[in-house]
């Protein structure tokens, strides 16, 4: 990837305008788009009102919420994207590409090494939800343990479905939207930008893959999902292309989104909870086979790039 671009704006005050355009449209009109998309389901001021904040109790809460939140995704991510990239830079999606879409055999790559890093992502899931605060800190724990427990009923409210036609829309809203317009921010601006102003990669993807982590305001599930922002990170790095690692987001969200599907109408017995809950003898291979495969992406890209 290239380390520097002249017709670019300078990093830090890039940095800071993709993530207030990011704040502004996700959190500020993408509540306002919930809240609208809620109302034209069916619900009234005074649903609302009676609601005490959840939504699930609306009418037609469901299709609200999941359509609101579609809605409110593609304006707080690919709408920042387009509005910061399109207009503010002046240039065309093609310049977040340093390389042609890499053959398919890569893409068969990014499939084996995403399964072979579940069994240790849940062991850091495991580990991050036993993260215990000192005495001084229990009143921000509890805070911190009260947003999971909110956010997790919301996932489940979400994810608790049994009809196709739900699990069309839920995959369009959780793996495609978010995987595409998550990537085009995280890696295609600020893990750009980052490379831009430090001129290291390893800085520029461990430190976007933490404020993509942050940003999703999980503290019990950002090491795994920190780490998933590294590996996107690599995989943009290495094939220089923002196809695959918006290719690899949509495949993890996509296959959550299945699982959970499947669990749901009798087909898989096994859910996500109890994935999270891995011998250590599948963490260790999990990790090794994670970073063979890893080397042999990295491997792969450096012959195609000196064969052609």
């Amino acid at each position: 990837m290239k380390l520097t671009d002249s017709r670019e704006n300078p990093a830090a005050s890039s940095l800071l305008i993709i993530i207030g355009l990011f704040l502004i449209g996700f959190l500020f009109l993408g509540s306002v788009i919930q809240i609208l998309v809620m109302m034209a389901a069916g619900a009234s001021l005074t649903d609302f009102m009676n609601s005490d904040g959840d939504f699930s109790k609306l009418p037609n809460a469901w299709l609200g919420m999941i359509l609101g939140q579609g809605l409110g995704s593609f304006m707080g991510f690919v709408g920042t994207a387009w509005l910061y990239w399109k207009n503010i830079e002046k240039k065309s999606w093609k310049d977040l590409d340093f390389n042609k879409v890499p053959a398919l055999p890569v893409f068969g790559m990014i499939v084996l090494i995403q399964m072979a890093f579940m069994g240790f992502n849940g062991w850091l899931q495991e580990i991050n939800q036993g993260i215990a605060f000192p005495e001084s800190m229990k009143g921000l724990e509890a805070l911190l343990k009260g947003m999971e427990d909110k956010l997790a009923e919301t996932t489940k409210f979400f994810t608790d479905f049994t009809s196709f036609w739900q699990f069309l829309l839920a995959f369009l809203v959780i793996a495609v939207i978010a995987g595409v317009g998550e990537e085009l921010i995280f890696r295609g601006l600020i893990m750009r930008k980052l490379l831009l102003g430090t001129g290291n990669p390893h800085i520029a993807i461990w430190v976007s893959a933490f404020i993509f982590a942050v940003i999703h305001f999980q503290f019990y599930g950002i090491l795994p999902r920190m780490m998933l922002g590294v590996l996107f990170g690599y995989f943009y790095l290495w094939t220089g292309n923002i196809r695959v690692p918006i290719f690899a987001h949509i495949f993890n969200n996509g296959l959550a989104v299945t699982i959970m599907y499947l669990h749901n109408i009798g087909i898989v017995k096994t859910d996500l909870e109890s994935m999270d809950d891995v011998p250590m003898p599948i963490v260790g291979f999990s990790l090794i086979a994670t970073i063979g495969l890893m080397f042999l992406l990295k491997n792969y890209m450096l012959q195609q790039k000196q064969e052609n």
